[in-house]
């Protein structure tokens, strides 16, 4: 540089001697001086200067002999001067300028200028390019609304515009930017508008928080796990807490929470798009999800940005679950772990920060403990709700010996008990030929009471009964599991069946005496409610459960045998006290009708030269409807002619009503009569039919075995009496009987 300033010196001093005829060529030493302002120092440039004086002057050929030529030699020399000082100055300015410049450029809090109207950006530094998440000159923002996303932009546009309005500063606090792939940041802005009566532009000044927020959240996040530690010991409150926190740390828009239980992972708890019913849907072995084991191996969140990638994920569970991202966290307290969190992006990938990864480990640690905290005092509340079940249930022997009500009870309690949604118990009949659903609770209990189940059904309690094993299914829904075919069921519909919201199911044999007499059967809406828990719980409950029924089935059959030695005495009674057929059949009608509730009955003799049924006794009818079959010919078509003629007992099971004849069922619908149960039993002695017997009782259950060797008994004597007995010469009469029943029950001949 001092070159070039020497060379345009020696030039103008030869342009400058040998050209003395232009008027201002001793000017053209300006030019040197420039330069040398320009290139060099400020000291430089005045050496410069008085050399280029110099120079003036000795051009002259004879130097100094015009005053002209010395004013033009000063000149040069204090333009010299002139221009060193100004250099001085403009280079101080300079430098201080583009130290601002430099300072601002790297300074970390972000800098940017709009302008009115548009918002064009006019300037801009370093920091206000990762505010707006922009890199590189050629992707430099021009607007405010190609720099954000639009509704940060509205955002923004909105407290310009109140900026400008007011002419005044607007301050926004903890202001939320979403930046690609996750990176989302905080900001404290200050919008400052330009000077004057009509601004026409806006400063941007922001300070970058999004650390300072991160912490405040962990710190929230923690507070919020002590403090649900501190305030409850309620299991499912405090896993919820633990999974938001940590979804509010990690801010994933799904997450859920699975526990280790007999080397399983148990879906616990979700949210976001991830509902609690979801999650609480599936069971996994433990070796059946690595990342979940990794995680707890290293004592560390783990974080994944690619999940598809990932081989540690399956390819069906990122589809079913439409995982992108994940953060898993393990749930460990002390060496012992309990559990981890999935926390997945399903919207799209995205990074997770080193911060975000070090506090979600710090939040499972003390998570796991709150939690193991809260399942030690949540198992010492079931085991002392146990105890007091099984107390309850053994109670239940002790304060009723009637078979129906220890049923209710027993189920009742259970149900309450295991907090299940329904609940049922069969008993096997005399024969051992079907299950009956004799109690229930729930959703099916008024419909299920009093249906059967074959042996050769494959139910899950018949599977139970037969095996004399708890049977279980985790998920109706998936497998080919049938849980209770129930025959003759009116709706159609199961009772332990999706149609009902049950989804899994429990049932545990009954063994009153060591001998499988029933099953006890469970129904939950949640798939794979039964844990080990439960599973132990409800064999002690059932083993309770069947001391009180076998006490209730003595009690049960010594009572029926009761009654019978009763009854068959008061009809043998009657029978050898008299000889009147009409007083025999009434006092037998009194028996039946206490002793075994029968709701309308009649008795009649056989007539063989009229080839008729005559009435001899009857109860529950009035006397209009019983003068109308006074007497009833064997081909008249009533189910009790057929009994006769067919010597053998006719029940509603054994011809239903809509199996009937035509006159049958016409009689049957005349008299009022439906599917209640009913029989018709012939009276006969030695192999000879002497007369009919029909009785009705209030309910639809089937006849057991019992009941008809009781009423083919009563038979017997009623046939004795009537072969030995005075044939009454007048037709049927008598006193009507009536039983303390309604008018319009149901009638049966």
């Amino acid at each position: 540089m001092m070159l070039c300033v020497s060379v345009l010196l020696l030039t103008s001093f030869l342009l400058d001697h040998y050209f003395r005829s232009f008027e201002y060529i001793d000017f053209i030493y300006l030019a040197p001086i420039a330069a040398a302002a320009f290139l060099l120092s400020p000291l430089e440039t005045v050496g410069a200067g008085l050399l280029g004086m110099i120079f003036e002057f000795t051009s002259k050929n004879p130097p100094f002999t015009n005053i002209s030529d010395i004013w033009s030699g000063l000149i040069v020399g204090i333009f010299g001067l002139v221009a060193a000082l100004a250099a001085y100055y403009t280079r101080q300015s300079i430098d201080r300028l583009s130290t601002s410049r430099d300072a601002l450029e790297s300074s970390p809090l972000a800098y940017a200028e709009f302008k009115l109207p548009g918002y064009p950006l006019l300037g801009n530094n370093r920091a206000f390019l990762r505010m707006a998440a922009r890199r590189g000159s050629s992707g430099q923002p021009t607007t405010l609304f190609n720099s954000f996303p639009e509704k940060v932009a509205s955002q923004l546009s909105e407290l310009m515009d109140q900026a400008i309005t007011s002419r005044s500063e607007v301050n926004a606090k903890d202001f939320h930017i979403p930046g690609p792939e996750g990176h989302s940041s905080y900001w404290n802005i200050n919008l400052v508008p330009a000077a004057g009566r009509s601004p026409k532009s806006v400063c941007l000044l922001a300070s970058d928080i999004t650390e300072a927020v991160h912490r405040s959240r962990s710190r929230d996040a923690a507070l919020r796990i002590s403090t649900a530690v501190m305030s409850s010991l309620n299991l499912e409150e405090t896993i919820q807490v633990v999974l938001d926190s940590l979804a509010y740390i990690a801010q994933t828009n799904a997450g859920a929470l699975f526990l280790i239980e007999d080397d399983q992972w148990i879906g616990m708890a979700g949210c976001g798009t991830y509902t609690d019913e979801l999650a609480q849907a599936y069971r996994w072995p433990y070796d059946d999800l690595p990342t979940g084991m990794d995680a707890i191996e290293a004592k560390k969140a783990l974080a994944i940005e690619d999940a598809a990638g990932d081989p540690r994920f399956s390819n069906e569970r990122v589809r079913k679950f439409s995982i992108r991202s994940s953060l898993v966290v393990p749930l460990v307290s002390g060496n012992r772990a309990i559990g981890a969190v999935w926390l997945n992006q399903t919207d799209g990938k995205r990074q997770f920060t080193e911060e975000q990864v070090e506090f979600a480990t710090i939040i499972g640690t003390q998570g796991a403990l709150a939690i193991e905290n809260a399942a030690i005092y949540e198992n010492e509340r079931l085991m002392r709700k146990s105890l007091e079940a099984i107390e309850a249930i053994s109670e239940v022997g002790l304060a009723s010996l009637d078979l129906d009500e220890v049923l209710i009870e027993l189920v009742t309690r259970t149900q309450d008990v295991m907090q299940m949604d329904a609940a049922m118990i069969f008993l096997a009949d005399d024969n051992r030929e079907y299950l009956e659903v004799r109690a229930a609770t729930g959703s099916a209990a008024r419909t299920v009471v009093g249906a059967r189940v074959g042996m050769d059904n494959d139910g899950l309690a018949m599977r139970a009964f037969r095996e004399g094993a708890p049977m279980r299914i985790d998920d109706l829904t998936g497998r080919g599991d049938s849980l209770c075919l129930v025959e003759e069921y009116k709706s159609g519909r199961h009772p332990f069946s999706e149609s009902y919201g049950i989804h899994s199911a429990l049932a545990v044999p009954l063994r009153p005496g060591g001998k499988v007499a029933g099953v006890l059967q469970l129904g939950s809406q949640r798939k794979q409610a039964f844990t080990a828990r439960e599973w132990g719980l409800i064999q002690v409950l059932a083993d309770r459960a069947s001391m009180a029924v076998q006490n209730s089935l003595l009690h049960d059959q010594t009572r029926k045998e009761l009654t019978r030695v009763t009854l068959l005495r008061d009809v043998a009674a009657a029978c050898a006290g008299s000889h009147d057929l009409r007083e025999i059949a009434n006092i037998a009608l009194k028996a039946v009708y206490e002793e075994l509730g029968c709701h309308r009955a009649s008795i009649y003799y056989l007539d063989r030269g009229k080839n008729a049924l005559v009435n001899l006794a009857f109860f529950g009818h009035t006397a209009d409807v019983m003068e109308q079959y006074r007497e009833s010919s064997l081909d008249r078509g009533t189910l009790l002619a057929r009994a006769v003629l067919e010597k053998r007992i006719i029940t509603h099971e054994d011809v239903p009503i809509k199996e009937a004849t035509e006159e049958e069922a016409h009689i049957l619908r005349a008299l009022g009569v439906d599917e209640n149960r009913r029989c018709s039993v012939p009276i006969i002695y030695k192999d000879e039919v002497v007369g009919g017997m029909a009785m009705v009782f209030p309910d639809k259950r089937p006849f057991t075995p019992a009941m008809l060797d009781m009423i083919s008994s009563i038979a017997n004597q009623l046939a004795v009496a009537i072969h030995g007995s005075n044939i009454p010469l007048e037709g049927a009469g008598g006193e009507t009987q009536t039983a303390p029943t309604g008018e319009n029950d149901p009638v049966f001949f």
